[in-house]
């Protein structure tokens, strides 16, 4: 649940409970108003009994204030039940709406173990450089659909799992050098032969 259906919530209650309290506060001032009625008429009648036995001085009240016994004897049964009656409103509560419960956010995915980029070593995650290559570890964490499947895996798990290594860069060959075309061989011109004298033999 989101806040705002928090603040709603709390917003409605403290009002229900406002207004309940302001209602039993009425409805017990009316009944004390008429229990205060009672106790006023039992006063009066303690005076009217008073009065008139002192002005008779009798000993016997039963015939001569039979009435007014009577009368007090309702008040007090009354103011009883009055009684009775504020207390039950007094602990009266107002109906109040469930509070939502705000949810918790998730926690941050942790890493289940480091892995070497380099030589593909891998190591449970206390580990920060790779022991084989010396390179600096890279931690790996569960994929999101891997997550939801199952539970995260321990770096020990991982540790189980071959990491196939990244294939090493080839080295590159540097190309041949170009063969150079062998020197021809100086050639001399030999003298050519002396032609015959013709002349002498003649």
């Amino acid at each position: 649940m989101s806040f705002f259906d928090q603040l709603k919530a709390n917003l409605t209650n403290a009002g229900r409970t406002a207004q309940q309290a302001a209602k039993n506060m009425s409805d017990s001032s009316a009944l004390k108003r008429e229990m205060n009625t009672e106790k006023s008429n039992i006063q009066q009648k303690y005076l009217e009994i008073g009065q008139t036995y002192y002005e008779q001085h009798q000993n016997d009240p039963a015939d001569p204030f039979a009435e007014q016994i009577a009368s007090i004897t309702a008040s007090a049964k009354h103011i009883e039940e009055l009684e009775a009656e504020i207390q039950a409103v007094q602990s009266r509560k107002a109906d109040l709406v469930p509070v939502p419960q705000a949810t918790a956010p998730a926690a941050a995915p942790q890493p289940t173990a480091m892995v070497c980029m380099q030589c593909g070593a891998t190591y449970d995650t206390t580990q920060v450089f790779c022991a084989s290559c010396g390179q600096k570890l890279t931690p790996q964490y569960p994929t999101p659909a891997a997550a939801a499947a199952a539970p995260a895996q321990t770096a020990a798990d991982v540790q189980q799992q071959p990491v196939a290594p990244e294939a090493a860069p080839v080295p590159e060959t540097p190309a041949p050098a170009p063969e150079t075309a062998a020197p021809a061989p100086e050639t001399t011109d030999a003298p050519a032969p002396d032609a015959p004298n013709t002349d002498s033999e003649a």
